[in-house]
């Protein structure tokens, strides 16, 4: 049977799959923290583009679909991963809420590639204007049982409000990118930065910078205490392969035994503190 528009775009053998490095820079010293897994549509189409593929997919509100199709490809992609390098993955809010099986999706795809779960960040993104809270609490609650940390995406903008990070409770705040680019120089941008920062603070977390994209910027946030950074300054989203080949990564595709930068393993590494269990367990 011949396949529709949306079944062909959300191929995952059509699906390219990017990396992105999260530092953490301190002192001078950058290290990789994490490898956000990116997704790209299929190559020479309209869609290959993140953004018009993704909004494409949620017009024909097919979010859980492509969720399934990106989680698979981005496993098959990070098989060849050395498993000390943790992975943020993004998941559509209203997929988590109103589909629990989505959950045991994921532990089984794992489970087929022998991955560890604890190295997984799911990353949390809503663009619709409300989703079923107390399925995405279960959701996160079953993920969490699994060693999986959570992480709120593009907080400050959109959906991403107040109301999410308190029924996500992320160990992660994604910082939106509109509020790193410039702050070294606006003081608007920094007041937002800073109320991120004693937010996430207060609730155990950390805060992730978006779209750092100057080292006056990142010096700031350092000032600020936010260590966790991303930007294309840094390193652009990539194929494994280029990603591998800056050494960036601390080894190369055709090495047997690769030699490995120093990995932040742990968020205990980061985190000062043990408020975030009282909150969990309250």
């Amino acid at each position: 049977m011949k396949k529709n528009l949306l079944e062909t775009i959300l191929d995952p053998d059509e699906l390219s799959v990017r990396f992105q490095p999260i530092f953490h820079i301190a002192e001078g010293i950058k290290q990789i923290h994490s490898l956000e897994a990116l997704i790209r549509g299929p190559r020479g189409t309209k869609f290959e583009g993140a953004e018009v593929l993704f909004d494409y997919v949620r017009r024909k509100r097919a979010e859980t679909a492509v969720d399934h199709s990106c989680f698979t490809a981005i496993c098959n992609a990070v098989a060849a991963v050395p498993s000390d390098i943790r992975i943020n993955i993004n998941v559509h809010a209203v997929t988590l809420g109103h589909k629990p099986a989505f959950v045991d999706f994921f532990r089984d795809l794992a489970d087929q590639h022998s991955f560890r779960l604890d190295r997984f960040t799911i990353e949390i993104v809503e663009h619709a204007p409300s989703c079923n809270i107390p399925g995405l609490a279960r959701s996160i609650s079953a993920l969490r049982s699994l060693g999986v940390s959570i992480a709120l995406d593009d907080v400050g903008l959109g959906q991403s409000n107040y109301r999410m990070i308190i029924d996500c409770l992320p160990e992660y705040f994604k910082l939106d990118a509109y509020f790193v680019l410039g702050l070294s120089t606006d003081p608007r941008r920094r007041a937002v930065v800073e109320s991120v920062v004693t937010l996430a603070d207060s609730m155990g977390g950390l805060v992730v910078a978006e779209g750092a994209e100057s080292r006056d910027d990142i010096a700031k946030l350092n000032q600020m205490g936010v260590g966790l950074v991303q930007g294309n300054m840094l390193c652009p989203a990539s194929p494994l392969e280029e990603l591998a080949a800056t050494g960036l990564l601390g080894f190369h595709m055709l090495e047997t035994k690769p030699t490995r930068l120093p990995q932040m393993e742990t968020l205990k590494e980061l985190r000062h503190g043990s408020r975030r269990k009282a909150l969990i367990a309250s």
